[in-house]
């Protein structure tokens, strides 16, 4: 078989049934069926249409898409719940006692790099926790 040309291979398919053929050895006539069912399953057309994931993939991005809408919807209204509360404490602590108020307000732009840092390390936990919660689509 190994001398045979793609065309002479190809006469040797259509034109004579490999069950009567006397002519070729045991190994010649398994090669011949390989080639046989080779050459069918090129034949036939290939599968088109949707995976059958699709409606479980378009679910999921959605899904995501929606989870991020929220989780940003959240992380601004935190975010703005955080520094409203904080002027409206001032602002009271302010219209109650105005040297306590002082006090705080030094005491705030004494340790501003710090509280900043813990107001950041705060909604940066918030954030990294959003990315990695494990949810169900």
């Amino acid at each position: 078989m190994e001398e045979l040309n793609d065309d002479q291979l190809q006469d040797l398919l259509s034109n004579s049934p490999i069950s009567s053929e006397n002519t070729l050895n045991e190994k010649d006539t398994g090669d011949l069926l390989a080639y046989q069912n080779l050459f069918k399953a090129l034949d036939t057309e290939p599968a088109q249409g949707l995976s059958f994931s699709f409606a479980s993939n378009v679910r999921r991005k959605i899904q995501e898409r929606l989870n991020r809408k929220s989780d940003r919807q959240f992380n601004i209204v935190a975010i703005t719940i955080f520094i409203l509360s904080s002027l409206l404490g001032y602002g009271l602590l302010l219209l109650i006692d105005q040297t306590a108020a002082d006090m705080v307000l030094n005491m705030v732009l004494k340790f501003k790099w710090l509280l900043l840092s813990v107001t950041c390390l705060f909604f940066g936990l918030l954030l990294i926790n959003q990315r990695l919660i494990g949810r169900d689509y």
